[in-house]
């Protein structure tokens, strides 16, 4: 896959553009943070990104907050992501973030 260059996108790009979208989805349906989670990842196939889910679902069961959750997978989710998730979190406004996120790996603008 390319960027709207030709440039072409990382595979931890396309993965985490994926996640953000099915999650994104998963919120606007109304489905809960941690059912949204566990259902991402019954459809993940990467091992590896699995057991990020799984963490990130372990972490915030036990009341982190979920940039937090981010924070501890820095090579995997760069600055823009949990800045971004961050702000959602505070602000409440999720949908439009999660579009800004989701288009940005799209595009090959966040790491």
């Amino acid at each position: 896959m390319s960027d709207k260059f030709g440039i072409p996108l990382t595979v931890k790009q396309v993965q985490q553009a994926r996640f953000w979208r099915k999650y994104m989805r998963l919120a606007r349906a109304g489905v809960p943070v941690l059912r949204a989670l566990q259902v991402i990842a019954e459809e993940e196939e990467d091992e590896l990104f699995l057991r990020i889910i799984h963490s990130l679902r372990e972490s915030m069961i036990n009341g982190e907050a979920l940039h937090e959750c981010l924070g501890r997978h820095k090579p995997i989710f760069g600055p823009t992501t949990i800045e971004l998730i961050r702000t959602a979190e505070i602000r409440g406004e999720w949908d439009e973030i999660l579009v800004e996120l989701t288009e940005g790996l799209w595009e090959g603008t966040f790491q």
